[in-house]
């Protein structure tokens, strides 16, 4: 954060309807828990990658595939689900069109010992002169990454290691926070954000998670999306109403869409002025009411709690395209 620009929302205070609080875990641990309680329940597991049989309009595995999937689940799957991530599995097999979203970003990230934390427990995100980076505390490590423009990234080398050290370098927020730092693991590197499939449902098949779409790391909400709209798809595909697979569809396209315009508010500054707004309570009056009254709802956007649509998010879309005075003006990020 830039000097001044210490802002936060606090789960306890913006949370209602879901627990007031949030656990960073390590990714590999939290996979592992989710596929052995999956097991218990009774899922088959295949440890082996899936692939799909070339050309054709839908998406069908190959034999040695199919073979596997016959053999967990006693017969062939009588439905595919693309849980592949930005891989894209039936994207690009059924060369299925997608929308990109404004951004054209890069993100570096790796494991690092030695960032420091301003508050335990707590994630961080810094304003850099070009583009911003999280800090993340895991167990013993930071996960440090940054989001910077594309053409920022690659001009400072070819591979994800040299363009995160020069960042690093040239960056002062960066060089502060990386001063006694050591990086723990290789860097990784997304560069496929914000884009959503136009299509996400088939006969036979559909997609969840990032396959279907990711908007933005900005506030965590990948993994999120990708648990709900799992949740969602199971719903439809055991409840088999008529129609349950496209509200699926619509539901989850609408629940990106209200993310994708929550992320505009922080490249274009509006969530840090409105984040400035909250912290200025007039003393009594109608004021105060309104100023509790919005201080309630924004924040519930920004947690999951409100952000799959209701007054929430209308509130937060309206406040941030009409109602930010000329004083709190947004500045770009």
């Amino acid at each position: 954060v830039r000097e001044g620009d210490l802002l936060e929302i606090d789960f306890s205070e913006a949370c209602t309807r879901v627990p007031g609080y949030a656990y960073n875990v390590p990714r590999a641990h939290f996979d592992a828990t989710l596929l052995a309680r999956a097991e218990r329940a009774g899922v088959a597991v295949v440890r082996a990658g899936a692939a799909l049989e070339p050309g054709g309009t839908l998406p069908v595995l190959d034999a040695e595939s199919g073979a596997r999937a016959e053999a967990a689940l006693g017969g062939a799957p009588d439905f595919l689900v693309d849980a592949t991530g930005r891989s894209r599995l039936f994207a690009r097999h059924l060369e299925l069109p997608s929308r990109s979203g404004p951004r054209r970003d890069d993100a570096l990230f790796a494991h690092w010992t030695g960032i420091p934390i301003d508050r335990a427990g707590h994630v961080h995100s810094d304003r850099l002169e070009q583009g911003w980076c999280w800090r993340i505390p895991l167990p013993g490590v930071v996960s440090m990454g940054v989001v910077v423009p594309r053409t920022v990234a690659r001009a400072l080398g070819a591979t994800a290691e040299s363009q995160l050290e020069g960042l690093v370098r040239a960056d002062p927020v960066l060089a502060k926070l990386c001063a006694a730092a050591t990086r723990v693991s290789p860097v990784a590197r997304y560069d496929n954000y914000q884009r959503i499939t136009d299509l996400a449902v088939g006969e036979g098949w559909a997609l969840v998670g990032d396959a279907f779409g990711f908007v933005d790391p900005v506030f965590s909400s990948g993994l999120y999306l990708a648990l709900q709209g799992a949740r969602d798809l199971a719903d439809a595909l055991t409840g088999r109403r008529p129609g349950s697979l496209a509200r699926y569809e619509r539901r989850h396209r609408r629940h990106l869409e209200i993310w994708q315009r929550a992320v505009d508010t922080f490249y274009d500054g509006r969530f840090f002025a409105l984040l400035r707004l909250r912290g200025q309570r007039p003393a009594a009056g109608w004021r105060r009411l309104l100023h509790d009254h919005v201080s309630k709802h924004v924040p519930r956007v920004f947690t999951g709690e409100a952000s799959s649509g209701g007054y929430s998010a209308r509130l937060l879309q309206g406040i941030a395209s009409r109602g930010l005075p000329r004083d709190q003006e947004p500045r770009i990020l």
